[in-house]
Order: structure tokens, then sequence, then C-alpha cells
């Protein structure tokens, strides 16, 4: 069974923010913003942390506008970097809601007017970083982190440095570079203390024992597995030391990370692992939009009733997980597919074939909407980040042809100069028609100059026309290529789905644990494949089409993929219903169409295209 959820996911679902306890704090702060004889900056500071407290709490509509009021104080202030801070926070809640192409616009708005503030040109290049990397392009925004990371050594914007270390943690967590984790982890560390902000030194806890785990992980040393238990608690020792500077939701996550650490390293101590869980599960009953963390802790319990051999609750504990996830909106997929692949297990174990199979088409319904979603997720990073070229491309053309304008003007203005005075000495005298001539003479050269200038510019803007149209191609091909590769398990899903269906209603004898068991050996190989497809070769399909003698229809580049998996020729006719002779009749024409000798082997052929 899965631990529950994975420390991983809630760190970085939670913890990359912070978070503000809720009543005593908030309404302190919303006292300071209504308060006319409070410092302007104490008041600029309240809107910050209350922009921050409703888009963590993904309040948008609360959030945005306290970014209206932030802004307007600003701009009746004239503080240029207030100005900056609150249209930044504007981006990040866009990039929050997935609203990519807005984030981008937001971006452009700021960066149109201009700002001679190093803090508020820092700020801004902090949104190109977050959009950069929620784009998916992490090794770009890395770049853009530690740029901002140089340029704001001497400065004293903690808060901001703390979350610029954060994001370069978990680009290098996610690298698993354990030396640059643990690097920006300690800054992180030292500028939250700085900051003396509660909520983002507990953040900062959770970070360092994520990199210990990392490490420990890697060179298993006992004091790094010490340290990972000590830190979490001191996450847990910070939350109920100071309640009312801390919020519910970063206390719940501070104690289920204690108990998921418990549970991975010391399964035994089943007693402090629930007792550390409850206590995890009755933080996050007092805040809102804590589906998640509950689900977590109700797996945590399942698990160890398992342990204990205490079927019915283990059962009842998944089945509220289960309630409280398909509750939320929108449903979080990853965890309510590990929700329900687990029951399904449980129930198989139990022998209840039929809840097991119903969780199991649950589980491939979920999977279905999570693919759905992500490809429309997808979508949207590509074009943002097609926008943001786009706009990036436009900017420096028009900057280039602001320039040329300038010079050109400067041209102008100096020929007429020329001009006035050439005329003037021509009345006064003969000798000096020669120079006026010499000067018109110049100015043929510089309307050639001009010519071929404009030339340049033509030829610029076709240059550009063509990258759009290259762009959008890759595009094209890159989501061919994904729903190609996506289509071979879904079918494969769907047909053994049928298969047990058709088994269940003739009441024949059916080994679902030992289909289960391939189905999950199946699942482990098509994935790490479709990664390898989709990730290290993105243009797997297209190489092999490249490489043919002759145009593959569909089904020729299904039988390559399950080739590519390994699977013998008997595998491939139960799963595509034909008979093995038919196999090996299109891998024989598959040769043919690769234009491959009989001595050489196609399944090698096929892997050796991944060099390609």
């Amino acid at each position: 069974m899965k631990k529950y959820l994975p420390l991983f996911l809630l760190l970085i679902t939670f913890s990359t923010e912070q978070i503000f306890a809720q009543n005593k704090y908030v309404d302190s702060l919303q006292l300071v913003v209504n308060q006319n004889q409070a410092t302007d900056q104490d008041r600029f500071s309240a809107y910050y942390k209350l922009t921050e407290w409703f888009r963590v709490e993904e309040n948008y509509t609360k959030a945005e506008a306290i970014i209206k009021k932030h802004l307007e104080f600003a701009e009746r202030k004239k503080n240029e970097v207030e100005v900056t801070k609150a249209e930044v926070n504007q981006g990040i809640v866009y990039v929050n809601q997935e609203e990519f192409e807005k984030g981008v616009l937001q971006l452009e708005k700021i960066k149109a007017r201009a700002n001679k503030s190093k803090i508020a040109n820092a700020y801004t290049s902090y949104l190109e970083a977050y959009i950069t990397l929620n784009n998916g392009d992490s090794e770009t925004a890395l770049k853009l982190f530690q740029q901002l990371e140089t340029t704001l050594e001497d400065e004293k914007e903690y808060s901001l440095l703390a979350k610029i270390y954060y994001n370069l943690y978990g680009i290098f967590s996610n690298l698993n570079d354990v030396e640059n984790t643990m690097l920006y982890t300690q800054k992180m560390i030292n500028e939250a203390k700085i900051s003396t902000d509660k909520n983002l030194i507990s953040n900062a806890y959770s970070a360092l024992a994520v990199a210990y785990t990392l490490r420990y992980d890697t060179e298993k040393s006992s004091s790094d597995l010490q340290q990972i238990i000590e830190v979490s608690k001191s996450a847990v020792a910070l939350g109920n030391q100071f309640k009312d500077q801390i919020g519910s939701r970063t206390n719940a996550i501070a104690k289920l990370n204690l108990a998921s650490y418990y549970l991975k390293y010391y399964p035994e101590k089943t007693s402090l692992i629930k007792e550390t869980t409850k206590e995890a599960l009755k933080a996050a009953e007092t805040a809102v939009g804590n589906q998640t963390v509950l689900a977590s802790c109700y797996g945590i319990l399942s698990h160890i009733a398992q342990q204990e051999n205490n079927m019915a609750a283990a059962v009842s504990y998944l089945l509220d997980a289960f309630q409280i996830l398909s509750k939320q909106q929108p449903i979080y997929y990853y965890s309510i597919i590990m929700v329900s692949d687990d029951l399904a297990t449980l129930y198989q174990k139990m022998g209840n074939y039929e809840k097991a199979f119903h969780y199991q088409k649950l589980t491939t319904s979920y999977n279905l909407e999570l693919y759905n979603q992500e490809q429309a997720s997808s979508v949207k990073k590509i074009e943002a980040q097609y926008q943001f070229k786009k706009k990036e491309k436009e900017v420096a053309l028009l900057k280039e042809r602001s320039e040329s304008q300038r010079k050109q003007k400067l041209l102008y203005a100096g020929l007429a100069i020329i001009g006035l005075i050439g005329s003037f000495f021509m009345y006064r005298s003969y000798h000096y028609h020669l120079k006026y001539s010499l000067q018109k003479e110049k100015k043929l050269v510089a309307d050639k100059h001009e010519a071929d200038l404009q030339i340049k510019l033509e030829k610029e803007e076709q240059s550009r026309l063509k990258a759009e149209q290259e762009l959008a191609m890759l595009k094209q091909q890159q989501l061919q290529d994904e729903v190609m590769a996506s289509q071979l398990q879904i079918q494969h899903k769907n047909n053994v789905l049928q298969k047990l269906k058709v088994k269940l209603e003739d009441d024949k004898s059916v080994n679902i644990k030992q289909i289960l068991k391939e189905e999950n050996l199946f699942d482990n190989d098509f994935e790490k494949v479709k990664f390898e497809i989709q990730e290290i070769h993105p243009n797997f399909f297209n190489v092999l089409n490249q490489n043919a003698a002759q145009k593959l229809t569909s089904l020729d580049l299904k039988y390559c993929a399950y080739i590519y998996l390994g699977m013998e020729t008997k595998q491939i006719a139960n799963l595509l219903n034909v008979e093995a002779k038919s196999v090996r009749m299109t891998k024989y024409r598959l040769k043919q169409k690769l234009g491959l000798g009989a001595e050489v082997d196609l399944l090698q052929f096929i892997k050796s295209l991944q060099q390609a």
C-alpha cells in the first residue's frame, strides 16, 4: 500500500508560499489597512500579507480585491515599488489560476512602465521567473532566479529572497541535486529568521527536512536520518508555540510530514505514528481547503489499521478519504486516484471482487480525467510560452525600429541643417558651391543606407514569421506524439476491463489478483517507456516515419510501441485479439517498410532510434 500522501507532494503543494493564521492575525492586518493613523509602510506591509493570505487560501476574489486597494493606495502615494508589488501579486494570482496568457500580459504591462527602481525591477524579474517555472521551463527559470539572487545580495528584501531561495531549492530537489538543495534551504532559513515570519520559518524547516531526506536516501547516514526527525519536530514545535502567528494548515502539514517520516523510516512505531497523524487531522479540520491533508491523514491511519489486520477500519478510513476528496472542487486527481486504487486493492484482498472492480473502474476513469486535465494544461502552457516568445520578439523589433527611426530623424535634421548652411554660403560666395555639392552627394549615400536598412527590416520580419510557423508546427507535433503514446495504454486498459466484465458476467473463475498484478507490471513498464518516448525523445514516432522506406500506419506505430516495450508475439496477439501468426506477419512487413534485412533484429533497431 502507498504512504499517504507522498511527502514531497505535500511540501510542493502547500509550502511554497507563506500561510497566515486566521482570525486574530488577519483581523489585525485588516485593522492596520483601515487605520488612517497607521504609517504608509505598515499599511503597505499589511496589504501585501493579506493578499498572500487570501491567495494561498485560494480565495482569489478577495485576493484581487485587496490587490486593487493596495494598487490604489500605492498610486495615490506615488510609490513605484508598491505599485509594482501589487501588480506582480496580480500576475501571480493569474498563474495560480492557470490563466497563463493573462499572466504574460500582466508581465508585459509592468515592463512597459520602464521602472527605474532596483527593487521594483527585482519584483518584476521574480514574476517573469515564476511564470517561466510554472510554464515548465525550469532550466530558464533557474538562470533567472540565480540572476535575481545576485541582484538582491545587498538588499534587505528578506521575504522576496526567501521565496527565491525556496524556488531554487524546489528546482534542485526535483533534479536530486543534494548539494544545491541543501545550500538554498540553508539560505532560505537564514532569510526567514531575519524576517521573523514564523510561517516562513516553519516552511523553511519543512524544506530542510526534505533536503536531509534526499541526502539520507543517497548516503544512508544515521546523522541525516536523525536530522530529518529533529527538523520536522522543530516545525511542529513552532506551530504549537506560535498558534496565533502560524496558520492551521501550516501546522497540520508540519505534523503530517512528521507522521509521514515516522511511517517511512520507523514503521514499527505505530502508536507514535497514529498519535502524530491524529494531531495533524485535528489541526487540518480547523482550516478551509484542507481536503488533501485530511485524506492523507486517513490514508496513514488506514495503512496502520492494515498492519494491525483491522481491515474494517482500514476500509472505513479510505472511504472517509474518498468522500472528502470527491467533494473537493476542483477534484485533486492525483490524490483520489491513489485512494480509489488502494480501495480496489483492499477489497480484492478481502475477496469483495464486485467493489474491487468498481473502484478499479473509478481509478481508470480518474486517470483519463487526469490525462485530459494535463493535456489541457499543457496546451495552455505551450500557448503561453508561444505568446511570451512572440511578445519578446515584437518588443525587440519595435525597439530596433524605434532606434532606426530616431537615427533617421537625426539624419534628416542634420541634412536639413547642412542644406541651409550650404544655401547660405552659396549665396555669399561661389567658392562654397563645391562644398554644397559634396553635401548633396552625402545625402544620396544616406538615402541608400536607409533603403538598405528597410530591406534588412523586411528580411527580419520574414524570419520572424517563419520562426512562428515552425514553433506552431512543433507544438502540433508534440501534441500528436503525446496522444499516440497515451492511446496505447488507454486502449489496453479498456480491453482488460472489457474482458474482466465479460468473465464476471459469465460467472467464470477469474483470478483478479493475477490480472491486477500483471496490469501493475504492465503499467510500470509502459509508464517507463512512455516517459522515454515523450520526455527523452519527444519526436519518437516522427523519427520512426523518417527512417521508414514506406509510410507507417497508425497500427504500425502501435506495433512498434509494443515491440519497444519488449512484449512477446503472444502478448501482442492477446492485446490486439489477433492470431500470433498475424503478429509475426506484421513484424515481417514492418521490417520491409523500415528497409531492414533479415539479419537485423527489429527490437534492437527500434530501441536504437532513442539514440538518434
